[in-house]
Formats: C-alpha cells, sequence, structure tokens
C-alpha cells in the first residue's frame, strides 16, 4: 500500500513568493554553510538527499491523497492538489478513478474543475460521498458563473455515490470505510486496508472525543493503524482562540497514537499562514512530546515498535509506502 500527498495545506492555498522564496534560499545556505557546504554542486546533492531541511518546503497545494494498492487506488479530496493528480493520471493513461469525500468545504472541492480527466470523453469520475447534498454541492460550482463550464458541458463522466457511515467498499484487495470526525458541518474520516497495512485519513477533524468511550464506534477505526494523516493545522497555544474550528494539533495525534498503537503519524493540512520555519518548530516540540510522553506507554510500544510512533510533517508531492 502507498500513500502519495498531492496536497497538504488546510483551507486555501498558498503561493510561494518572491520574497518568501529568497529567505528560504537563505535559511536553506545558511544550514549548508554551518554543515561544512561550501560549493554549488554539494548544495544541490545535499538538498536532493535531504542533508538539510527535509523538505525544503512543504507546497501550497490543499488537501488532496491518493492511497493505492496493486493496482487499484483512491482519491481522499479534491482539493487544488487534485489538479496535479488530474495531469498525471493522463499521462499514465487512467480512464476511471474512484474519490472519498471527507466533507463540502471549498477547500476540499476546488482542485475538481481543473482535474483534466473531467473535460476529456472516455473518463469517469466516481464521487463517494456520506453528506446527502454532496452532488448538489459540487454540481453549483459548474454553472458557468463560477467556472467558465456547465456541468453539462463536461467532456467526462461523473458519477455520485451514497454512503452510510461504516459502510465498507472494495476495490480489488484495497477496502476504504468511512468513520466520524468532529468538524463543523459534519466531516469523515476514512480507513483504508489491503494486505496487511492500514492507513486512515483524519482530516478535517477537531479531534473533540479523545477517549474510547467518547469516540464510541469511530474508535475501533484508530486502533493499530499502520499510518495516519492527522490534521494538525494549530500548534496548542493556537487551539484555545479556534475553538469550534474543527482543526487540531500535532500533540493531540501524539497522545492518540501512543494510546493506540498508531506505528506512524503524518501531520498535515497545513496552517497556510504557517511557514516553513513554523512547521518545523511545530514538529520538533511535537517530537519532544512523544519521547516526554512514550515512557507511560512503554509496555505497548516494546513488543510494537520499541522508539515509539514514527512522526513525519506531511508536504507535496510526499511518497509513502507501506
Amino acid at each position: 500500500m502507498y500513500i502519495k500527498c498531492w496536497g497538504t495545506r488546510g483551507s486555501l492555498p498558498v503561493a510561494t513568493t518572491n520574497a518568501r522564496f529568497l529567505t528560504l534560499l537563505e535559511e536553506t545556505i545558511n544550514q549548508a554553510r554551518a554543515g561544512g557546504i561550501s560549493t554549488t554542486s554539494e548544495l544541490l546533492a545535499a538538498a536532493k538527499d535531504g542533508k538539510l531541511f527535509q523538505p525544503l518546503c512543504y507546497g501550497g497545494n490543499t488537501s488532496c491523497t491518493e492511497i493505492g494498492h496493486k493496482g487499484h487506488s483512491v482519491f481522499v479530496d479534491m482539493g487544488s492538489g487534485f489538479r496535479e493528480a488530474g495531469t498525471a493520471a493522463i499521462q499514465s493513461g487512467a480512464k476511471e478513478f474512484h474519490i472519498f469525500m471527507t466533507h463540502m468545504h471549498w477547500d476540499h472541492i476546488m482542485g475538481m474543475p481543473f482535474f483534466v480527466p473531467i473535460h476529456v470523453p472516455g473518463h469517469k469520475l466516481n464521487i463517494y460521498h456520506v453528506h446527502r447534498n454532496a452532488p448538489e454541492f459540487i454540481r453549483i460550482n459548474f454553472n458557468g458563473v463560477n467556472f467558465p463550464l456547465t456541468w453539462e458541458q463536461l467532456g467526462g463522466k461523473v458519477e455520485f455515490h451514497q454512503l452510510k457511515p461504516y459502510q465498507e467498499t472494495m476495490f480489488g484487495d484495497l477496502k476504504v470505510t468511512p468513520f466520524v470526525l468532529d468538524h463543523p458541518g459534519g466531516s469523515f474520516g476514512y480507513r483504508c486496508e489491503a494486505a496487511g497495512k492500514s492507513a486512515a485519513v483524519g482530516v478535517d477533524g477537531e479531534f473533540k472525543r479523545l477517549t474510547p468511550q467518547e469516540l464510541g464506534r469511530d474508535h475501533a477505526f484508530y486502533q493499530n493503524l499502520d499510518m495516519l494523516l492527522f490534521d494538525s493545522q494549530y500548534e496548542m497555544s493556537e487551539l484555545a482562540s479556534r475553538f469550534d474550528w474543527g482543526h487540531c494539533s500535532p500533540n493531540i495525534g501524539v497522545d492518540l497514537a501512543l494510546r493506540e498503537g498508531i506505528k506512524t503519524l503524518l501531520f498535515t493540512h497545513h496552517d497556510p499562514w504557517a511557514t516553513e520555519e513554523k512547521l518545523r518548530r511545530m514538529y520538533a516540540n511535537a517530537v519532544k512530546y512523544m519521547h516526554a510522553q512514550l515512557d507511560a506507554h512503554r509496555a505497548k510500544w516494546d513488543a510494537v515498535q520499541p522508539g515509539g510512533p514514527v512522526l513525519k510533517m506531511a508536504y507535496d508531492g510526499m511518497k509513502i509506502e507501506l
């Protein structure tokens, strides 16, 4: 099973301005100098090998995640990262696509009009949704005003599939199941399983329900995951002023991973105002917090993965094999 992150920002796409690029360049050069790197070729080699900041930048596309296994793949959400996924899909020759929607907020659907296959006859999008009004909310974007083309002018075929929470859908050996997240207007995560591996997408989620009792039926979807994509838009100090905005913080994900045996925690849905410096700080703080809490869960983790959960910060273009 693999996970490909086509978009990892939340709420709004972010462009890298000239000023921001120069700042990143200066930071990278200074780090290289501190590491004894003195030539351009050494700098490029170190950057490609991940010996400098990894990644150098996180990207600016909104949420779109691809999960695949043995020739079958699904997408979760159609944020602006869905555009690049469409370009790759055309190049691969794929004709049919399966998209699972967490919810209908605009940062999760804005990439659909620019997904090239929907404009090409012979291509088909299957959109799976739990929200009853999802077809209406998606079609309205193609009204000739919000986007130049109307729904009837699309060259490809789009078919909607209504799901119920906890209803399984199979693609070969790949199983996809929706579960409930905590988000204004409702949002749904998806657990994907194949060949004894499991990964779940947990955005947009505020994770107000933390204990097994509070999670209820959703508790099982976090247990013993190989990977959880966790909504970590804000630092802990920011959460109080953003209550009920529907997003979470890395440390809460760490607590969940330690308790439920989640082997890898992938932080995503980054705040559009968060710089690379801030994201690196959030990651470093989460690692420090995890190590401080690990002893309390040592009995569980010595049998699972002695070092505790692996923490990673997602970035656009990141691909992970499980």
